[in-house]
Parts: C-alpha cells; structure tokens; sequence
C-alpha cells in the first residue's frame, strides 16, 4: 500500500449525523423491498456458489505460503519498480500463469503491459517497469471483465518509502504490502482455471492485473486506466487486494475472521449487497467498515490501486486487514503473515468474483449528480509554479506544471491537483485545496481544518 502522510498534523474530526424520522408504514414497505430483493438474489445465486465450493477448496494456505516465501524471499530484493528483483518478480508471475496454462492478456502476449514512468518519488527519474496480465475468457459474456488487482512492486532497500529512516538500505521484503494480495490473486486464477477445466468457467472474462509502481503513487494502475487493455466502459468490477495477510493490532481481542471492507457501497448499492449475501452465504467472516468513508483521517480508499478504477466510474471493492508495526519496514516478512486468515479472505474475493462474474445483470451503477469540470490555460498554471514557504514553518512547498495539470511535490512526493476554478486547485485524495493569488505572490495552503498563507519564494 502507498505510504501517505500528511503534509500538515491533522486532527480527527467527529461528524454529527442528522437522523430524519421516516414514518413506520414507509419503513415497513422499505423493509420488505430490501427482503424481497435479497430473497431473489438468494435464490439466483444459491446454485452459483454451490457450484463455486469445491474450486474455492482449492485455494489454500499451504499453497499461499508457498508461493509467498518465494515472492517476498530476499531474492526478489524488495521489488521496487524497475530494479532486479521487481524484473525477477514479473517473470515469477508470468510463468505461473503460463504453467496453468492462464491465457496472457496483453495485445502482444507475453504477460506484460510495458510502461515508461516517470517517477519523482526519490528523483528515481525515467523508468522502465510493466504490469503483469492475464485472462480466462467468458463463455457467455466475454466483453464484459471483472478485474482483480494487487500491486507486485515494494520498496525494495527502503531508500526511499521506508519506515525506517531514510537510506536504511535494507531489504523490505513486503510480504503483507502487498505479497499476500498477490498470492491470492494468484491462487483465485487457479481455482477459476480449475472450473474452466470441468466446464464451468465464468459467463463473464475475470482479468487478473498485477500493478507496478503502486508505491510510487498508484502509477501502473493509472498507467492502466489511461491506457487499458480492456475497455473502461466494459469492467464491470475492479476487486482490489492490498495486505490482507495479517490482523490489525486495534482489534486485539476481537474477532480474528474479519475483513475491512472500502468502497463497496461508494459507486453501487448492487455490488455492496451482494458482497454482503456472497459472505453470508460462504465464509461467513465479519465484514468491518471503519475505513469505508471516503473522508476517513486515514483515507485508505485513495490509497491503492482500486482508486484509479473507481476515479473512472467502475464500482470496487477494497480488500484490505490494517496496518501493523512492520509496515514499509524490512520486517514485513513472510513468516508473521496468518495463513489461515489469508487462505479464507482470498476464498472470499473467489467467491465475491464468481457471483459478479455469472449473474445475468452486470452490476448497476447508483446514478451520480454531474460535476462541473474546469479547464485552466497551461500560460495561466505556470503563474502558479514556484516554491512556497512560511515564516516558521521549515517545510517547502513546490508546485510545478507537468503535461498540462498542476502538481504540488513535498518531501520527494509529487502529487497532482485537480482544477476547482481559475486559481483554486486541490485533491480529493490529500483532503487538500489550494488557492492561489499571483498579485501578492501568495498561496492559501488549506487541509481538513488547517489552513496556511504561504508565500513564493
């Protein structure tokens, strides 16, 4: 998972709900609708998931464990983007889908979708990385795709996204971040391949996409957003899994079966009850919410790879179990990864997928109010560049034109900022805005409820 911190110390907020009174006989009739629809669902994919269990019995926590002990071994040297060990971590994954004989899903059919980033994060400059892509095929619908994703890159020597202290120069082996995400995807193309062997494969294509340079700002997944394979109004469903190998240490002492669930009702009522019905009806594990809301002060739904998919429109689901003291540290081993837990959380995704993928009705979109967008002369957004700062305060604020979008970029990390008006710029993602005023050379630096003057220098 990208490392995200604030660029200002900002406290939690309380939000006060306003609870409206909705007399009992629409209440009652609401009640009923809901029943109604959830005993139709029911029905319809009772026979799905009875057919879905015993290729979900092939995902296991023997084979996970396999699998990430090479994935996260120190070999693989961390996987940060463009380096040795994330090359050797693609072609891993590329020939496991090739010894499953899991169809590759690139035009050119070798695996990848080769990419050119440009990567500020660390000034690591131009580098050459890929994604890693497969497919298996609807039978009946094979235009439409459910998309899984896990990113396969880390931070390899820690040099820069590390917990640690800069320059560590030791090797994050990021089993957890995201090694068990990967593994499952992993092992969830494996028991889809399994039923396409006995005649049971998807009505619809599943795609399994292994994005690179997650940690380096979600790049590859926007990589593939800007440039997919597969067309955008055509996904159905993006299922992203990122760390779901452990168990957060806020819930100690309490249910250890659990998932935290992000972003499944944002964009699709449809798609949250059926995640709700496909886990009552399978694994039965405790679906937590706490990180659901879009403004949460930990804003874990902008912070992976799902976010890119749902930024254009396409309902998701974030799979994710917390963080943990040995996040971004080289402690992120595979040993303390809970096999047990992953073996029925990537169950869960299975069968999550399989009922996405076999339904009649592909999953409906809740209807959004339409958003003014602006465009802003790129003569007008070099008048905002520069470096600001403010008395008192030792951090530097850089802001800089790029292919025509405002970027600001604070400790090594560059960030791109949406336009609000003429001279008002922020990101939904940070909870920050910008105001700029080019007659007094200033800028009104605000997030959450912080907010600064900051003048350039």
């Amino acid at each position: 998972m990208i490392f995200f911190s604030s660029i200002l110390n900002i406290k939690k907020s309380i939000v006060n709900y306003n609870y409206i009174s909705i007399p009992k006989k629409i209440f009652f009739m609401k009640n009923i609708f809901l029943f109604v629809l959830s005993f139709l669902f029911s029905i319809n994919s009772y026979t799905q998931l009875e057919k879905a269990k015993k290729f979900a019995k092939t995902i296991t926590a023997e084979d996970l464990k396999e699998y990430l002990y090479v994935y996260a071994s120190d070999e693989f040297e961390g996987r940060n983007t463009g380096e040795a060990g994330q090359k050797k971590a693609v072609e891993y994954l590329r020939n496991f889908y090739i010894k499953n004989e899991i169809e590759a899903g690139d035009p050119d059919k070798d695996y990848f979708q080769k990419m050119t980033l440009n990567i500020r994060r660390g000034n690591e400059g131009e580098v050459d990385t890929e994604n890693v892509i497969a497919i298996i095929r609807g039978t009946e619908i094979p235009d439409e795709y459910v998309i899984l994703t896990a990113h396969l890159d880390h931070v390899g020597y820690g040099r820069t996204g590390s917990r640690a202290g800069r320059n560590v120069n030791k090797i994050h082996n990021g089993a957890d971040d995201d090694g068990s995400g990967t593994v499952a995807v992993l092992e969830i193309a494996q028991a889809f391949k399994e039923a396409s062997k006995k005649g049971k494969g998807p009505k619809r294509s599943i795609v399994f996409l292994h994005v690179t340079g997650e940690e380096k700002g979600l790049l590859g997944s926007a990589y593939y957003a800007d440039n997919p394979i597969y067309p955008l109004e055509d996904t159905v469903t993006n299922l992203n899994l990122d760390m779901i190998g452990r168990t957060d240490p806020t819930r100690e002492g309490k249910n250890r079966e659990y998932i935290y669930i992000i972003g499944s009702d944002h964009d699709s009522q449809d798609l949250h009850n059926l995640s709700e019905l496909t886990n009552s009806k399978t694994v039965n594990i405790e679906l937590d919410y706490r990180f659901n809301a879009k403004d949460d002060p930990q804003r874990f739904y902008y912070r992976s790879d799902h976010y890119n998919f749902a930024k254009n429109g396409i309902p998701i689901i974030f799979y994710f179990s917390g963080t943990h003291p040995d996040y971004h540290m080289p402690s992120d081993t595979p040993d303390k990864i809970e096999y047990d837990l992953l073996e029925v959380r990537s169950r869960l995704v299975f069968y999550t997928a399989w009922n996405i993928a076999n339904r009649d009705q592909r999953i409906a979109l809740d209807p959004k109010p339409e958003t003014e967008i602006f465009e802003v002369d790129a003569e007008k957004l070099e008048t905002y560049a520069g470096t600001y700062g403010a008395e008192g305060i030792p951090l530097k604020i850089g802001v800089f034109v790029r292919d025509g979008n405002l970027f600001i970029e604070v400790m090594e990390q560059a960030l791109q900022l949406d336009p609000i008006s003429d001279n008002k710029f922020g990101s939904e993602a940070a909870g920050l805005e910008l105001t700029f005023d080019t007659e007094n050379n200033s800028m009104q630096f605000k997030q959450g409820p912080y907010q600064i003057k900051m003048n350039k220098e």
